[in-house]
């Protein structure tokens, strides 16, 4: 019998980590270099402070790395709770400074202000900002060790594997030197080089960032890692790890919303061809066999393309539809019944956190709460030394999930 021994969340070593945190490493633009030389600018004869400045674009930067989207809403009740009664004049600033542009007025009952970052601050140069400002740095160590109200209603993750979760990312150490060698030697996307730089300084830094989104996952600095760097160059507690996920997660995930409502509305043998191929992680490369695309990142955009896409006529379309015609006529459906094209991403995501979180988390935090585990996802990350118990426990619930 498996003995099951009491989960207590260690929230103290977090608030330890957290507590002794003098500064937090923030993104600088250069056009906002000047400011950052001094404490406060005088702004329509009102005095702000340029740590706020290079505080609320850091965000936006760092959201649109996170998300791939240059859409903000900006609440006027968060921006005054954070940043005081003068917000206005901080983003009326950077919007004259042409870093922030109004794309959506404010419409009392129906939106916020939406605003998105002008092109030339996230393609150009972004440096590094030490931001000491004790206001923002007490609201960043509330937030941290507040987990409780990341997203409560919304998110389906239970409180006490949220806490867990987030307790284990302060366990984790990079190689900072082999990290950046990596990056510097490989990456020619600035977006891509910038958001990981970026992530592994804060790792370096025990500067620990997540958000809880509504659908059930987790971003962290450790999810937007390349992932050579999380195969090769992340430690926990200083001892070596390993990564075990779910090949083709979101292919595979849609088997469910298939069964659950539309057997009748694909072909038996072809879902059973597409089932088959999604259980065995031969998915992307059938469509390689079977198609022009010899290149399984690109078969991958194809399929999410597919999947989260508007489903206009492109050549992602057409492959897919042409290897899986009543199972693409089915995406398209069940996004057009629902009323949104996005709704699709947002269920899938939530089939698989329910499964990584409260199911096979769920289990190792109870029955073995010593293993710490990283979440990027769709996969695990673990010491090496609790591979095996790991591999079991995900194994057996994947194996439950899909009648494998």
């Amino acid at each position: 019998m498996i003995e099951v021994r009491e989960y207590k969340p260690k929230n103290k070593f977090i608030t330890k980590n957290v507590s002794s945190k003098k500064y937090s490493i923030q993104f600088l633009p250069e056009q906002l270099q000047t400011e950052s030389l001094t404490k406060t600018i005088t702004y329509k004869n009102v005095k702000i402070k340029s740590a706020y400045l290079i505080d609320i674009v850091h965000n936006l930067i760092l959201k649109y790395y996170l998300k791939n989207d240059n859409i903000f809403n900006l609440s006027s009740i968060i921006l005054k709770e954070k940043y005081g009664h003068r917000y206005n004049f901080y983003i009326d600033y950077l919007v004259n400074k042409n870093i922030l542009q109004l794309i959506k007025k404010h419409k009392k009952g129906k939106n916020t202000r939406v605003y998105k970052l002008c092109e030339d601050v996230y393609v150009g140069k972004i440096s590094r900002y030490i931001n000491s400002d004790n206001i923002l740095l007490k609201k960043y160590k509330t937030a941290v060790t507040l987990i409780e109200k990341e997203n409560i209603d919304t998110n389906t993750i239970e409180i006490d594997i949220k806490r867990k979760l987030v307790d284990d990312l302060f366990h984790v150490e990079i190689d900072y030197v082999r990290s950046l060698f990596f990056l510097d030697s490989t990456l020619q996307d600035d977006d891509i080089y910038n958001k990981n730089k970026y992530s592994v300084e804060c790792i370096n830094d025990k500067h620990i960032f997540y958000h809880f989104d509504n659908y059930g996952r987790l971003h962290t600095n450790f999810t937007i890692l390349k992932s050579f760097i999380r195969k090769n160059c992340l430690l926990i507690s200083g001892e070596n790890t390993v990564e075990i996920d779910i090949k083709n997660s979101q292919p595979l995930f849609l088997c469910k919303i298939i069964e659950h409502n539309g057997l009748d509305k694909v072909s038996i043998s072809e879902y059973n061809l597409y089932k088959f191929l999604t259980k065995t992680g031969k998915f992307y490369q059938y469509i390689m066999d079977n198609s022009f695309i010899k290149d399984k990142k690109i078969v991958k955009e194809l399929t999410y393309k597919v999947f989260f896409g508007k489903n206009f006529r492109n050549k992602s379309d057409d492959v897919f539809k042409s290897l899986f015609p009543t199972i693409y006529d089915f995406i398209k459906s069940y996004k057009k019944e629902l009323g949104d094209y996005r709704v699709l991403a947002h269920k899938l995501q939530n089939l698989e956190s329910n499964l990584i979180f409260n199911k096979i988390i769920k289990e190792i935090m109870y029955v073995y709460p010593e293993i710490r585990i990283l979440t990027v996802h769709d996969s695990l990350i673990c010491q090496v030394k609790h591979r095996n118990v790991v591999e079991c426990i995900f194994n057996k619930y994947l194996n439950m999930e899909f009648d494998y």
